[in-house]
């Protein structure tokens, strides 16, 4: 590593001049005439800073620039704070002539008497304290902000200016020729210039934070008093809460690299720093940092630009707060928060539950998301003693072939347990019977996606119905109603809807509709047994229209049959549809890169089951992003 210093006093660009303004008659006060203020001396200024070609700072006043400026005679206040306008000379901004800003508060010449003048920039309105030249209040903020690299902008926004004290004789007259102030920064300015070694790897080395630490005085003011009567302002200043350190941020970080200089500058309060008291922290993007004591003693003394430049080596840069976490418990309930623990600093952070839509194993590569596949239905029983006449079954080998020996032949599944199909049977139950006002039971939507393992991801469903042969000895332990009868199993409607989870709509496979006689392939199809015949009339099936149910089908039989009686209501062959691609997964997040850091985190789990946990910090390195992750399986019980 290499450096140098090199102390030396600011290049003052800005000269003030003679100035002089008249106001109407009506406007000045009786009592003498208006004092004229000029100025000389270097100077800075909050609004105009820039680097010349040397890459020296220029310094000019900007249009409605104010300074304040305090008045006594003889001992007594002439007037307290008044704000004093610049205007820049039209063809030399280095030359300004200043005007009260408000007529009524201005300074009067008061001949053959003793009269002082204290005058700072910029100009502040103070309301929470007493007015006193000597006692005038100022800040130098420990955080400063620089625009972007090599932008020294900033400096106008830190620095304060006083000028010298003008004292008058009293023998003294008005001779018209103004008084002149000689304008000085009561504060330093200290430029770091950075450069990479050659053999950098990067081509170039965003940093963050620049601070300056001092074990031995104060380097920023965030409040004191400085007496404008003084001459020396170093002396003349009284720090009320006083830091030890000065801090650069950026609004566009800067990029250090080996082609050239990079300058980063403070603004700080005047003072003595003995030999290795002075650190300088220089923070990367990726938090690392490069450290530096300056050996020798430094004194900061006002209105003066302290320059040192590094050559700086990426080995130097340490690496500091490294983001880390931890779940302490790795079991909870469902409804009950999981605790996530961090430490260290990341610019991002993510948390991945392991729940589809949010698998960390998924952050990389598409998901193939397979639908959803749900049934609904809507019945009712009219008549007879038979309470569960009906029962749900699927099959995946059954080979469409409509008949009684065709659907015997396969294997069927009996899933009615699924559904909630208990209700009660009108006529049997109530004197009422099934009408268009009769609002049909819902046996409720069930999951029926293991269902569909048939080929090409198939299955088919029915509804198996028996009316069982009567009995005349039997009784209904629920109504006393003899024999059994028989009980019509009406369908008013059923759907079968595929749905991904990633979407919040889904799509119908099948819904209900029937036409008599139609052989429509996407309606269903009722087969009957051997048992049935003429004697049953048209009792096995028939269609009704009921309100928003046009499509109702009745399944039943003769009343009162001597054998029992089958048949089978079947839906058409229902397919799956193909698995979608919906991309990758996305992680729930719980810090963005202009967030707070923070200390835990809590994610909720609604459903029981093991997950695979993952917790991603992500922060930019001096070689690239780099991402920490923190993985850990969840057990997730029930509530």
């Amino acid at each position: 590593m290499k450096n140098r210093i090199t102390y030396m006093i600011m290049a003052a660009a800005a000269w003030f001049a003679g100035c002089s303004q008249e106001f109407p008659a009506d406007t000045a006060h009786p009592d003498g005439e208006a004092v004229l203020f000029a100025g000389a001396g270097p100077a800075s200024t909050r609004t105009a800073i820039d680097l010349d070609a040397d890459r020296g700072l220029t310094i000019a006043w900007a249009e409605a620039d104010e300074v304040g400026i305090y008045g006594m005679s003889n001992g007594r206040s002439t007037g307290n704070n008044f704000a004093y306008v610049a205007t820049p000379v039209k063809d030399d901004p280095a030359s300004c002539t200043f005007s009260a800003k408000d007529p009524f508060s201005m300074f009067k010449w008061i001949n053959n008497a003793a009269q002082g003048y204290y005058a700072y920039y910029p100009y502040a309105e103070i309301k929470d304290r007493e007015l006193d030249a000597a006692a005038h209040p100022f800040s130098l903020p420990t955080e400063q902000v620089q625009a972007e690299a090599d932008s020294p902008a900033h400096i106008a926004r830190y620095g304060v200016m006083t000028a010298a004290p003008v004292e008058i004789e009293a023998s003294e007259t008005n001779a018209g020729g103004g008084i002149r102030f000689q304008f000085a920064n009561i504060f330093s300015i200290v430029e770091f210039r950075f450069k990479m070694s050659a053999d950098c790897p990067v081509a170039s080395v965003p940093v963050k934070q620049l601070e300056l630490v001092s074990a031995a005085a104060d380097l920023t003011v965030p409040s004191g008093t400085i007496d404008l009567t003084q001459a020396d302002a170093a002396q003349a200043i009284t720090v009320e809460e006083g830091s030890r350190s000065a801090t650069v941020n950026f609004e566009t970080y800067p990029g250090l690299n080996k082609n050239g200089y990079t300058s980063i500058w403070l603004v700080v309060a005047p003072g003595l720093h003995p030999a290795g008291s002075l650190r300088l922290d220089l923070t990367a993007i990726d938090n690392s940092q490069n450290a530096f004591t300056i050996p020798e003693a430094v004194e900061f003394k006002p209105n003066r630009h302290y320059v040192r430049e590094y050559e700086l080596s990426i080995d130097g840069f340490v690496q500091a707060d490294v983001f880390d976490a931890e779940i302490p418990v790795l079991e909870c309930k469902a409804g009950e928060p999981l605790t996530v623990k961090m430490t260290g600093v990341a610019e991002k952070i993510d948390f991945w539950s392991g729940e589809e839509g949010h698998d960390y194993a998924y952050s990389d590569k598409d998901r193939m998301q397979e639908a959803l596949m749900s049934l609904n239905f809507k019945m009712l029983l009219n008549s007879g003693t038979q309470r569960r006449p009906v029962q749900v079954k699927y099959s995946t080998d059954f080979d469409g072939t409509l008949t009684e020996a065709g659907i015997v032949a396969a294997t069927w599944t009996d899933v009615t347990d699924e559904f909630d199909m208990t209700t009660y049977i009108y006529g049997t139950d109530t004197k009422t019977t099934v009408s268009a006002a009769t609002v049909p039971h819902d046996a409720g939507t069930v999951d029926c996606t293991p269902w569909f393992t048939g080929e090409g991801q198939s299955c088919y469903v029915a509804f198996f119905y028996t009316v069982e042969k009567n009995d005349p000895e039997y009784v209904d332990p629920e109504t006393g109603t003899k024999e059994k009868g028989r009980t019509y199993f009406y369908l008013h409607d059923s759907w079968v809807r595929a749905r991904y989870k990633s979407e919040s709509s889904y799509t119908e496979i099948y819904k209900q509709t029937y036409t008599e006689g139609n052989t429509d392939p996407a309606m269903p199809v009722v087969v009957l047994d051997s048992n049935f015949g003429s004697e049953d009339g048209t009792n096995p099936m028939r269609k009704f229209s009921y309100g928003i149910y046009t499509s109702v089908i009745r399944l039943g039989a003769v009343f009162k049959p001597t054998v029992d009686k089958h048949s089978w209501l079947v839906l058409p062959k229902l397919v799956r549809p193909e698995a979608k691609n919906v991309g990758k997964d996305s992680p729930i997040v719980v810090k963005g890169a202009a967030d707070a850091q923070p200390a835990t985190y809590e994610y909720l789990f609604t459903q029981p089951g093991t997950y695979e946990v993952a917790i991603v910090g992500t922060m930019p390195t001096l070689a690239g992003e780099k991402k920490i992750v923190k993985q850990a399986t969840v057990t997730v019980t029930a509530e």
